[in-house]
């Protein structure tokens, strides 16, 4: 015959066990079901079973928002990859060495084509534009972008002077470090591509600063000089030309009236000598005759002086 104890005990084990199945059953359903996944917009999904993928084709492979039936956790691990997302990442160039006397602000440089020294940083942005290689072809795809920009920019960096670098070749070197770090990228298939890139600091280091600041001045008032002295020989030579047009076309009209008076001359000179062929005394009469009026018209006043008078005034 049982006793109270044993009875005690068959019934705290019966509890026991019947919330022990329960507990089991709820994570056996938890498990079957933590499968069921579902991909929010803007991202794909990938299922590894047992660490390798699923599908042969990248249809297959890669799963579009939606619901997503995997087995378990134990069995199947899906992973989500952003690719509706614009990622950004900041890149800087290569860290000095803590033992280099040069302490720039963000610890990067690069050398230029003239071989000065810049301190760049940039915001690079871009797509996942393929999920398998960039999930599973490559450990660290954020470290291999910033070493493709960097590089980019140091090769870049080498093709510019300073003075282009830090003022209207941005533009130009941000789209040429972007190409260059997406042919860098290629053959690594991460499955990125890089949308944009800003510098977001473009400076001299601190070293120098002041002095690249009295350079540029200096190269700015000399600018302005030079701009002043242009200006000036584009408002005196175009005074200095229309002058000398002005001259020359005066000339011109003073020789065109002197060669017809030239030419009227010799013309009245060969008429005349023609007549002085055929009438001699008649021509000789009528020139001295003419030229006689011409001297009394210049004269201007005549006065006739009577035989004997020696008291003579003349008046102007």
């Amino acid at each position: 015959m049982r006793t109270k104890k044993q009875t005690l005990f068959a019934d705290i084990l019966g509890t026991v066990t019947k919330y022990f199945l329960i507990l089991v059953i709820v994570v056996l359903v938890g498990v079957f079901f933590s499968g069921i996944r579902r991909v929010e917009s803007g991202n794909v999904a990938l299922v590894l079973r047992f660490g390798k993928l699923v599908g042969d084709t990248y249809e297959e492979q890669v799963h579009e928002p939606g619901l997503l039936f995997a087995f378990p956790y134990i069995i199947d691990e899906v992973v989500i990859v952003p690719t509706g997302n614009v990622i950004e990442q900041s890149v800087t160039t290569h860290f000095t060495d803590r033992d280099t006397t040069l302490s720039t602000a963000d610890g990067g440089y690069v050398i230029t084509g003239d071989q000065s020294i810049a301190v760049i940083s940039a915001s690079v942005k871009y797509v996942i534009s393929d999920p398998v290689a960039y999930t599973l072809r490559v450990k660290d795809a954020e470290y291999l972008i910033n070493a493709a920009v960097s590089n980019a920019m140091l090769c870049e960096a080498a093709n510019l002077d300073v003075d282009n670098l830090l003022t209207d070749g941005k533009d130009a070197f941000s789209a040429a470090v972007l190409e260059r770090a997406m042919e860098r990228l290629e053959p690594m298939g991460v499955g990125v591509t890089l949308n944009t890139l800003e510098l977001t600091n473009v400076a001299m280091p601190e070293e120098v600063r002041e002095y690249y600041d009295d350079v540029n001045a200096a190269t700015v008032q000399a600018e302005t000089i030079v701009e002043r002295a242009r200006q000036y020989r584009e408002n005196i030579i175009p005074l200095a030309e229309a002058m000398a047009n002005a001259y020359v076309t005066d000339a011109r009209s003073e020789l065109a009236a002197k060669t017809s008076e030239a030419n009227n001359s010799l013309a009245e000179f060969w008429g005349t000598l023609a007549e002085y062929e055929n009438s001699p005394e008649v021509v000789r009469t009528r020139i001295y005759a003419a030229k006689a009026a011409l001297f009394m018209q210049r004269i201007g006043k005549v006065r006739v002086v009577q035989d004997g008078e020696t008291n003579i005034i003349i008046k102007p």
